[in-house]
């Protein structure tokens, strides 16, 4: 196995990922409850189906990439839940949140040590299986919810707060996650 780099602008685009992952379920959540408001109850399914299909077909995914792998977990954050437990955080629908722990502890790790090795090697692993959920992500729930977004404000032919606010957050995810995927990639180079 060779050994590759954990750049700190990687562990900058992870940190900004959580970040990001943060402000987009705040403005679901102000985007659900505009719409229940307004009575939209066709914007309001949409959405909900969105997110909801999203989550759990990412921790669906997260959920398989940790049983292939027998299990076999390589940050002290992950190890710390048996089986059974990582099962239910994964239906209780934080295993991503679980997963980018795990990333920021190896990262930080890589950058204590003074040689990269195996922390280094980790580090963009597990950046890239999380890299690769946040795309299913942003492709499954933001492309939908920046579209529902869009043709609400077409619609009604006038720019509300939070419908742009919503569709500036999806189209920044979107350009995020992409990124990150890309610069993951680009680690496995040469």
């Amino acid at each position: 196995m060779g050994v590759f780099s954990y750049s700190p602008l990687d562990f900058v685009f992870t940190c900004l990922g959580l970040i990001f992952l943060l402000l987009d379920i705040g403005l679901d959540i102000l985007a659900l409850v505009t719409f229940y408001q307004e009575k939209s109850h066709v914007c309001l399914g949409l959405l909900l189906l969105f997110l909801l299909g999203s989550s759990v077909l990412v921790q669906a995914f997260s959920w398989l990439w940790y049983s292939y792998e027998n299990f076999s977990r390589y940050t002290s954050v992950e190890k710390c839940p048996s089986p059974g437990q990582l099962l239910l955080l994964h239906v209780l629908q934080l295993g991503i949140y679980f997963r980018h722990a795990g990333v920021v502890e190896t990262s930080v790790n890589s950058f204590l040590a003074e040689q990269q090795g195996s922390h280094g090697d980790n580090a963009v692993f597990l950046s890239h299986d999380l890299s690769m959920l946040r795309l299913i992500e942003t492709f499954s729930e933001s492309a939908p919810q920046l579209v529902l977004m869009l043709t609400i404000i077409l619609q009604r032919g006038e720019l509300d707060p939070v419908t742009a606010l919503k569709a500036l957050g999806s189209a920044s995810a979107i350009a995020l996650s992409v990124t990150m995927y890309h610069r993951s990639l680009r680690s496995f180079l040469p």
